[in-house]
């Protein structure tokens, strides 16, 4: 049997061939996890199991917090470590985390964008470069940890390596969760310069374009409710690091996140409508040119030719009608609660800083 050595094997990562046919590997995984997903059903987007993922997070909270409880109680400062742990947010930011990472690895928004497009091929993620996207979820991971370690945790002992560890665990889900929120952006934005089907009558009853946008409604609002915990454990923790370096990384991290959170949700409702309206003015003006061609030679239209006239400005006017947007309560609401967190958090900030 012949195996090959570490030389080789860094020779061939190095080799620039391939590290093109890895990149293309792991693209070409990523797409068929896609097809798959779009191969279920040819009517209905690959579903998100939200509850199941509410659930899965929730299960996960509660064992994370029960180890955390384990520890102090061997350790002696039980009374402690729960008085610290509610203040920062602890059980709440890994139940949030761990929902928003596994709607993030679902796929589900690669699918949906994928069945807008007008011949059903994939869309690619919105940061395709593989180094690129590892650099930016390890930066926020790495970064948010080494913010919050010195920002001094109330503990010691077996309990300050249980409070690291939450911190690194909870930073690398804000980098993965991070990174599918910039996907989400791109991904919209890519649309625009891309053919998308729309149903002709009505272009904002789309069906896929519904679907497309309680997506990333559902998800903002979920990622800014996470945040919102973040923000209360940061302000309310009993730090015992330094008083300056403490507020600087309480002013910090809001001024990354609260734009990012507004910006995964404004931006993509202004793509849809941009998208919506361009593609109504694309039907208008295939009847308006219709319409056009039938009354050059009015003088020479019989019955037949008057009523198809007549039907097409009927037709005409009642797709002008029809609204640029899509919008039902539910969209509404997930729409607006992110925008109030989001203003709440810029708010609390200089309330919370003089308590």
């Amino acid at each position: 049997m012949v195996t090959r050595s570490s030389e080789d094997n860094s020779e061939l990562s190095s080799n620039p061939v391939f590290g093109h046919v890895q990149n293309r590997r792991s693209e070409m995984k990523k797409q068929s996890k896609t097809k798959k997903c779009l191969k279920r059903t040819n009517e209905s987007a690959c579903r998100v199991g939200y509850f199941l993922y509410f659930v899965v997070g929730l299960g996960v909270a509660v064992i994370w917090t029960l180890a955390g409880v384990v520890i102090a109680f061997l350790q002696g400062d039980l009374k402690t470590f729960i008085a610290e742990w509610l203040s920062l947010q602890g059980s709440f930011l890994i139940w949030f985390g761990t929902w928003l990472v596994l709607i993030a690895r679902s796929g589900a928004l690669i699918d949906r964008a994928s069945r807008i497009s007008i011949d059903g091929s994939i869309v690619t993620e919105g940061i395709i470069g593989r180094r690129t996207r590892v650099l930016i979820a390890g930066t926020i991971a790495v970064a948010g940890t080494a913010s919050l370690i010195g920002m001094g945790f109330n503990a010691s002992g077996a309990i300050q390596l249980f409070m690291w560890g939450t911190a690194g665990a909870v930073c690398v889900a804000a980098g993965v969760v991070t990174l599918h929120t910039v996907d989400l952006i791109m991904v919209i934005h890519k649309l625009q310069f891309r053919g998308i089907k729309t149903f002709q009558y009505a272009p904002a009853r789309t069906p896929e374009l519904r679907n497309l946008i309680n997506y990333f409604t559902t998800f903002t609002l979920i990622l800014s409710i996470a945040y919102s915990f973040a923000f209360a454990g940061t302000m309310k923790g009993h730090w015992t690091g330094r008083q300056d370096y403490i507020e600087a990384v309480q002013f910090f991290w809001p001024l990354i996140y609260v734009p990012i959170c507004s910006a995964a949700l404004i931006y993509p409702h202004l793509a849809m409508h941009g998208l919506i309206k361009k593609s109504k003015e694309q039907i208008l003006i295939s009847y308006q040119s219709e319409i056009d061609n039938l009354l050059i030679n009015y003088k020479s239209l019989d019955n037949e030719g008057v009523q198809k006239v007549n039907s097409l400005v009927q037709l005409f006017d009642r797709i002008s009608g029809t609204p640029d947007y899509v919008v039902d309560l539910g969209i509404a609401i997930r729409t607006s609660l992110p925008l109030l967190f989001n203003v709440a958090i810029i708010v609390a900030k200089p309330i919370l800083g003089q308590t």
